[in-house]
């Protein structure tokens, strides 16, 4: 199975925005993906610097593992003196993150 046909069957996707360090979200991301997130998020930011901007607009859905995965890119990038924010969101999601705390860690505000 390619990674592509991967992605579009488990539905999720990373894509690359409008300029470097500019990360676009969609579909569901959980425990059964991640890996491969991560992956394609580190695929993504590879030889950018400065900020990573997360578009998430079109994240329908995200679990504790793909959380994980958003503390460990913030942890990452701040051994690097680089910052991570979120600059779209869909509701469901922002729900999620003012629940468990962590939307301010991503620049959300209350």
């Amino acid at each position: 199975m390619s990674e592509s046909k991967g992605q579009q069957a488990v539905g999720w996707r990373l894509t690359a925005g409008e300029v470097p360090g500019v990360v676009v979200f969609a579909g569901e991301i959980d425990f059964s993906v991640t890996p491969r997130v991560r992956e394609r998020l580190w695929e993504l930011l590879g030889g950018t610097t400065g900020e990573v901007v997360l578009d998430m607009a079109d994240l329908a859905y995200i679990d504790s593992s793909g959380l994980a995965l958003l503390l460990e890119l913030r942890k990452q990038l701040l051994e690097k003196n680089r910052t991570v924010r979120i600059r779209t969101i869909g509701s469901q999601v922002r729900k999620l993150l003012h629940l468990t705390q962590l939307g301010e860690m991503f620049g959300l505000p209350e």
